[in-house]
């Protein structure tokens, strides 16, 4: 018997043996049956505010997503492809965006349209030719994609910095949308996985407890293989994905980190620093801050009094613009490696790609804070617009006047420094689209393959004002 009819004989073994032991598994979950297909995005906002709807998506979730956390249900699901399956073509990837598309049209600034689209456009070129990629079960490299393009479906629904108020975060209820929404134009195997991928994005590295008092459980994301198989590799392409969005560069972050900012301030929404959480509030006065600096910021109680703790002011340490983005920068080339990094190393195209970034990043913080001249903040509203991917939305406008008021309070000497810094956003934006299109043409898997026809008109949608 070959290695590949062993393998498969001993999954099929492994499966019947767990239906006989486990004959009332969770794996086939009870309710999901009478769980709608579909909702639009308007009718979910609604149905979310009923408890008991809510707590019917918990148990879908711990029912039908959580069991794969087991390593061998995991397996099973990535490798079961029936030979007649035929390849995704074009016009699947296009009727699941169809599918989704309202629910991405919602979308807040920096989870909008403009970075789904980023997100489509790098987890294709990190899955189009990479050898380590190319080990996995297509079931995988197809949630992965799939992953990479929806993971922030939500964020419309549920607002991204309005996270932390019941049992599921952006992640999960992006899951259960992707799951039922996908019914129909993909195989199970693979619905499943890209699930899976989706609610575990977040990248959670320890339990947290939600405003209603439940607890929040890290998804297991460890990397095993099976044979020479890598296996759970969608769930870190998904989130490399995220990553390539945020290399502290000035072609995608700058601009999308500004957005966030105001889009995060709307609401009190928290971001964090290190360690520390801050509010976003308290950073906008620090968008434009020529400088890589943390400011503290005294914590005031309700009486506008600093809280004290062991006899101590408790502060808020808020990064510039340039200080966030270093950070980001800085972590990507963590070593030892960080719970963030810790596999980019096993993907040449992942390291590749990365390493545009961190060394983009390097060049803009160096310009910004050492040469001066004559800004143009239009350079900076056309970026923000074509980013956005809905540059003519009430939401893009509003902020963008929101982001030129804030500039206006920047003293003339500190906007002098942005002079350079504008025009290398504006270039290396165009830039790293071309990188991205570049290695997604460079593409031998199948469903890459698929996708590239897609890529012109996705761009076009990234660049235009």
């Amino acid at each position: 018997m070959s290695l590949k009819n062993l393998g498969s004989f001993l999954l099929a073994l492994w499966a019947d043996l767990w239906r006989f032991v486990f004959p009332n598994s969770k794996y086939q979950p009870q309710k999901e049956a009478t769980m709608p297909i579909f909702f639009t995005p308007e009718q979910l906002k609604e149905k979310l505010q009923d408890r008991a709807f809510q707590l019917e998506m918990v148990y879908w979730l711990e029912s039908t997503i959580r069991p794969l956390e087991n390593d061998a249900l995991y397996l099973m699901v990535a490798h079961n492809r029936a030979s007649t399956v035929r390849p995704i073509d074009t016009a699947c990837i296009q009727a699941v965006l169809d599918r989704l598309e309202a629910y991405i049209l919602l979308g807040t600034p920096a989870h909008e349209l403009g970075h789904h689209i980023f997100d489509a456009l790098g987890g294709s070129a990190i899955i189009s030719n990479d050898p380590f990629v190319a080990k996995a079960y297509q079931n995988e490299i197809d949630a992965a994609l799939f992953g990479a393009m929806f993971h922030d479906n939500a964020t419309g629904v549920q607002h991204r910095y309005i996270d932390n108020e019941w049992e599921l975060n952006h992640g999960e209820l992006a899951a259960w949308i992707f799951y039922h929404a996908t019914e129909g134009l993909l195989i199970e195997p693979v619905r499943r996985l890209t699930a899976y991928a989706i609610a575990a994005h977040p990248h959670m590295t320890k339990e947290m407890t939600a405003k209603n008092g439940s607890v929040r459980k890290p998804w297991r994301d460890q990397i095993f293989t099976f044979g020479k198989t890598p296996v759970r590799l969608a769930v870190w392409i998904t989130r490399w994905t995220d990553r390539l969005e945020n290399g502290g560069d000035s072609a995608t972050h700058f601009v999308r980190h500004a957005l966030a900012t105001i889009d995060g301030a709307r609401v009190g929404g928290l971001d964090l620093h290190g360690v520390d959480w801050y509010n976003f509030n308290d950073q906008l006065k620090y968008i434009f801050t020529p400088k890589a600096i943390v400011t503290e910021i005294p914590v005031l109680d309700q009486d506008k009094k600093p809280v004290m703790k062991d006899n101590k002011p408790v502060v808020n340490k808020v990064p510039s613009m340039l200080q966030h983005l270093k950070g980001y920068a800085s972590s990507a080339l963590a070593f030892p490696y960080s719970a963030y990094n810790q596999h980019d190393h096993r993907s040449s195209v992942m390291t590749d790609l990365m390493s545009w970034k961190v060394a983009n990043s390097v060049k803009f913080i160096d310009l910004v804070s050492n040469t001066t001249g004559i800004p143009n903040f239009e350079l900076f509203i056309q970026l923000m617009q074509m980013k956005s991917g809905s540059p003519n939305s009430q939401l893009t406008t509003d902020t963008i006047k929101m982001m030129l008021d804030l500039w206006n309070l920047n003293t003339p000497e500190d906007q002098a420094h942005w002079a350079q810094g504008f025009q290398m956003a504006l270039t290396s934006y165009y830039e790293w689209l071309q990188v991205l299109q570049n290695q997604i043409s460079k593409a031998t898997d199948p469903t890459v393959k698929a996708f590239q026809p897609l890529v012109p008109g996705l761009i076009a949608r990234v660049t235009k004002i």
